[in-house]
């Protein structure tokens, strides 16, 4: 479907009139022309770009060209018709991972945090990929926590604060656990 072309093609005010028209009735240049005011050659432009758009068909009964609005266009909804384009999500997300794998790299030297981040999705990252050194389902004492972290970042203590209020980790009673993500 082109999603693009459909929405250019309905931007138009007269081609939305003139849309609008054919879902309730086929009609030919002529009779659209005259309900809507339109000199015969404007409508034919517009009746061609919405054609092209995939919004009308057009089928030949004698002398006439008869235009019909396509129902199953007609019926969807803007979220529909823009989800079903192939869209540059894919791109987007590696995009996306390369620029956070850009932060990390920023951020860590030689396996070890140089300093957490103030940016909250960039700190997001990183207490994600700290909190990695954990094992899911395993309880760790505050001092097993603690050796794990030191090996990271200086400052243990604000370090399992951050990873707590990330959300990547749990800490009740003295018992840390990893959080699932």
């Amino acid at each position: 479907m082109k999603t693009l072309m459909i929405l250019k093609a309905l931007a138009d005010e007269s081609r939305l009139e003139i849309f609008k028209l054919l879902l309730t009735k086929n009609a030919y240049v002529e009779v659209i022309s005259e309900r809507l005011k339109l000199s015969p050659s404007t409508v034919s432009f517009h009746l061609k770009k919405l054609c092209e758009a995939g919004l009308v068909t057009s089928h030949r009964d004698q002398y006439y060209t008869i235009f019909a609005a396509i129902p199953d266009v007609a019926e969807l909804r803007i979220k529909d018709l823009l989800l079903s384009t192939p869209s540059k999500i894919h791109d987007q997300n590696k995009v996306e991972q390369n620029y956070k794998e850009k932060v990390l790299k920023s951020f860590f030297k030689y396996g070890r945090l140089i300093k957490i981040p103030v940016q909250k999705q960039k700190r997001q990252w990183v207490m994600e990929r700290i909190a990695n050194n954990f094992l899911t389902n395993k309880n760790y004492s505050q001092n097993s926590a603690t050796k794990l972290l030191a090996e990271v970042y200086k400052d243990t203590a604000l370090l399992l604060k951050e990873l707590q209020s990330c959300g990547c980790v749990s800490i009740n009673n003295g018992i840390i656990t990893k959080n699932k993500n």
